[in-house]
């Protein structure tokens, strides 16, 4: 199958252009009215839902459809809205937000749209990819101050929100895609930024003593019904290629579990394809 393949109709370029003329409106009914004026259907646009958002989780085709509709909705939003920015700073603040309270709650606090918050993550993961290393430390460090000052009853501070005419080149993810770029993009479910900590914390999960803790931990949770698959356990990935990847398990949600590879990747795959190491 090809995953870029039209669906009902709707190619992924004009589901980004349907995403852009979707932003601020979050009522289902609202947004079939919308694309109905647009000349969708609601059925057309229900299938287009459900089938762009399987193929960008799909686990086989490694983020790719993903990491090209967001550049498409990148330019889109630029295109109808105009870009948003905000510095360094007040982005890792409104990070910390979202690890605290939620999406959500944070985009409602700042009074920004989805398409908002696309425009100012494209630009500063952007350059988070260009020095990944001092520029992804200072953000977890601003970041987890940020968080642990929220959690303990602080309010979120005030953010200064730029905001560009429509028309304004796409920050970050509007490049033009460039498929020998999605080795360095392929683990979706976690920042770049957090790359290097996770990848400390799964060496230090590595070592004999305490994997052997690990795997006792593990049974016995299993001897009580539930999975030895848990936190710290050294793991083999069976990925779509039919090969087998050694990574760490950092965290589970039900039947996924987010995972760290040797070479500090990492991303939420489903615990089916694992198997204990």
């Amino acid at each position: 199958m090809d995953p870029y393949a039209p669906i009902n109709g709707i190619s992924l370029e004009r589901y980004a252009e349907l995403g852009a003329e979707l932003d601020g409106i979050t009522d289902p009914g609202e947004q079939t009215k919308k694309v109905a004026e647009l000349g969708v259907s609601g059925p057309d646009w229900e299938a287009a839902v459900a089938g762009w958002t399987a193929r960008m989780q799909d686990m086989s085709l490694m983020g790719q459809v993903a990491t090209r509709y967001m550049q498409l909705l990148n330019e889109a939003v630029a295109q109808k809205k105009g870009t948003v920015m905000v510095s360094f700073e007040d982005w890792c603040a409104m990070s910390a937000a979202i690890q605290v309270f939620g999406v959500e709650a944070m985009m409602g606090h700042f009074e920004i749209t989805q398409g908002d918050w696309t425009s100012i993550s494209a630009h500063w993961q952007t350059q988070l990819s260009q020095d990944p290393m001092n520029l992804g430390m200072r953000r977890n460090q601003l970041q987890e101050q940020e968080a642990a000052r929220l959690r303990g009853g602080g309010k979120p501070n005030a953010v200064q929100i730029q905001r560009e005419a429509p028309g304004a080149p796409a920050p970050g993810g509007g490049a033009a895609f460039d498929p020998n770029a999605q080795a360095a993009m392929q683990m979706q479910g976690a920042a770049a930024q957090q790359a290097a900590s996770m990848q400390y914390a799964a060496g230090v999960m590595g070592q004999g003593a305490v994997q052997s803790a690990v795997k006792v931990a593990g049974a016995m949770n299993a001897l009580g019904g539930g999975s030895n698959l848990i936190v710290g356990r050294q793991v083999m990935v069976q990925w779509s290629d039919g090969n087998q990847y050694p990574a760490t398990i950092m965290q589970n949600s039900g039947a996924q579990a987010q995972v760290t590879f040797p070479d500090g990747r990492n991303m939420w795959v489903e615990t089916k394809f694992l198997t204990p190491a």
